[in-house]
C-alpha cells in the first residue's frame, strides 16, 4: 500500500481471500478514526461486517492492533540493525518480520504458532535463511562464455506466491528472485566499518612497563663478551674479533695496464 486511496480495493481483495481460502466470513473489523474507512462503510454492509471503530485520541481502546504493529516493528528494526541495511529497505524488513511471527510458537495459542492456527499444519523451517546476508544467484543470462556464472546479492527475504527467495543485485541495483542461491549468512555486504572494535591502544605508562626492548649482539653474553660482575661498575669492551669497522677499507686505486 504506497497511498490511502488504495485502501478500499485492498478490503474488498481482503474479503475475497477469506472467502474463498478458508471459506469463512469476517464478522467485525475494528479500526481507528481515520478518515479513509468512513467512505467505504457501504463495503462493510454489503458483506454484513459489523463496523466498529475507537474513541478520538483512545488508541487503548484498539490494543490489540497497536500492540501488534508494536511487535511487527521491533522485530523489523532488529533484523533492519543486525543486517546493516540501508532505510530504503524498510519495507522488505517488514515483510519478513511478519513471515518469521507467523511461524514462531506463542504462548496466546498454546503455544503454537498462527500458520499452524490457520492452515491446520506445522510449518516447514528448512527454507529460512539469514536475513540481509550474501548470497550468490546463478546468472541465467550470461551474454559470453567468459561471463560471471554468479550475481552477488542481498538477500531480501521470500515473496509471496513463488517458491524462491527474494534478491537485491549489488551490481545493476535491481530486484530478483531466484532459487539457485548459494548463501554465505555470516557475511553481511552493508555491514559498516565502524563496527568492527578498533583494536585497545594501552597508555604511555603501561607501555613503558611492558614493552621489550630488542638487545643488539654486542649486549647478548657470549663466551665472547664476559659479563661484568655485579660489583665492578666498569664496562667491559668487547674483545678485538667484533670490532669491526663501520666502513669498509679504502684500497689503493690500480692504474690501467696498457699492455
Amino acid at each position: 500500500m504506497h497511498h490511502k486511496h488504495e485502501t478500499q480495493n485492498l478490503l474488498i481483495n481482503l474479503f475475497s481471500f477469506v472467502k474463498t481460502q478458508f471459506n469463512a466470513s469476517i464478522a467485525n473489523i475494528r479500526i481507528d478514526n481515520g478518515g479513509k474507512f468512513f467512505s467505504i462503510q457501504n463495503i462493510f454492509r454489503q458483506h454484513g461486517t459489523t463496523y466498529q471503530h475507537s474513541c478520538v485520541y483512545t488508541p487503548q481502546q484498539n490494543g490489540v492492533v497497536e500492540r501488534k504493529h508494536r511487535h511487527i516493528l521491533e522485530s523489523a528494526r532488529a533484523l533492519r540493525f543486525q543486517a546493516h541495511l540501508p532505510l530504503y529497505f524498510l519495507a522488505e524488513c517488514v515483510l519478513t518480520a511478519v513471515h518469521l511471527i507467523n511461524r514462531l510458537p506463542t504462548p496466546l495459542l498454546s503455544h503454537k504458532t498462527p500458520f499452524e492456527k490457520l492452515y491446520n499444519k506445522v510449518p516447514n523451517y528448512s527454507h529460512l535463511k539469514v536475513f540481509g546476508c550474501l548470497a550468490y544467484a546463478t546468472e541465467v543470462h550470461a551474454t559470453y562464455k567468459f561471463a560471471p556464472r554468479a550475481a552477488s546479492c542481498v538477500f531480501l527475504g521470500y515473496p509471496v506466491g513463488q517458491k524462491a527467495y527474494k534478491l537485491y543485485n549489488l551490481t545493476t541495483h535491481k530486484f530478483l528472485t531466484s532459487r539457485d542461491i548459494v548463501f554465505h549468512e555470516h557475511i553481511f555486504p552493508y555491514q559498516l566499518p565502524s563496527t568492527i572494535p578498533a583494536p585497545l591502544i594501552p597508555s604511555t605508562e603501561s607501555t613503558a612497563a611492558t614493552t621489550v626492548i630488542p638487545l643488539s649482539i654486542s649486549d647478548l653474553p657470549s663466551a665472547d663478551f664476559p659479563v661484568p660482575s655485579s660489583a665492578s661498575s666498569t664496562p667491559v669492551p668487547p674483545s678485538s674479533p667484533y670490532n669491526v669497522p663501520l666502513s669498509p677499507p679504502i684500497l689503493p686505486v690500480q692504474p690501467p695496464c696498457r699492455y
